[in-house]
């Protein structure tokens, strides 16, 4: 495990901008789970299939967010995360167009999570609400954070360069070197804060759906499985 602490990890987001949000294209299809025994436990899983997008009619920025907070990246950030030899991540392939312009877009690559930063800690007051979760569907119920500086317990965390933490899949959490690259190269499009000052407090239930549902296998089940959370 690499040396470093709690204020080395960052958390790179959207920067908010809803005009630059992309949207899933009709085409996209989820998996369906259906609960036998609570009719309130119907919900969608894995996304079946590679990303298919409408992008607005801006030129996309280096770092691109749906709706849904997956995060893609142009073939440039690509390359410079190989280069420097990243850990946490792979990518997959995607199908986008413009909302109108006739023209294909600049290809863009669906950014995926490995990296593990482990279980979020006893300290940030959230933990599983066991009485809410369904152990027959796999239905998983939250509480809400209450101290986001501590939702890290860095004894959990594997080394990897990007990683999530569970249960916030759609959270990417990355170490300072990247941070170093984001804004030595001045890419665009992400939003970046240090883990000392994360500060989104959530106050109500919350249901992540599966580790399985956005890590590849076979690393979900490898994590998942022990966890109950696959």
């Amino acid at each position: 495990m690499k040396n470093t602490t709690y204020s080395n990890f960052w958390r790179i987001n959207s920067p908010f901008s809803h005009d630059r949000l992309a949207r899933w294209d009709i085409d996209v299809v989820m998996e369906g789970i259906r609960c036998p025994v609570n009719t309130e436990h119907q919900r969608a899983g894995s996304r079946i299939g590679d990303l298919s997008l409408v992008l607005p009619d801006q030129i996309p920025e280096d770092f691109v967010w749906t709706w849904s907070s997956e995060c893609l990246i142009s073939d440039r950030v690509l390359e410079h995360l190989r280069d420097h030899r990243f850990t946490g991540f792979e990518v997959r392939p995607t199908k986008a167009r413009y909302a109108t312009r006739p023209e294909k877009p600049p290809r863009l690559w669906e950014l995926v999570v490995t990296g593990w930063g482990g279980m979020a800690s006893a300290e940030s007051g959230l933990y599983l609400n066991k009485e809410e979760s369904c152990s027959v569907c796999g239905h998983l119920v939250y509480t809400g954070l209450q101290q986001s500086e501590k939702l890290i317990d860095a004894n959990q965390w594997d080394g990897s360069d990007f990683f999530i933490v569970w249960p916030f899949p759609n959270f990417i959490f990355v170490v300072e070197p990247v941070v170093r690259l984001i804004e030595g190269l001045h890419l665009s499009g992400a939003f970046l804060k240090r883990g000392s000052t994360f500060e989104f407090e959530t106050s109500d239930e919350f249901s992540p759906g599966r580790l399985s549902h956005v890590m590849p296998e076979p690393r979900a089940s490898d994590i998942g499985k022990p966890l109950g959370i696959y």
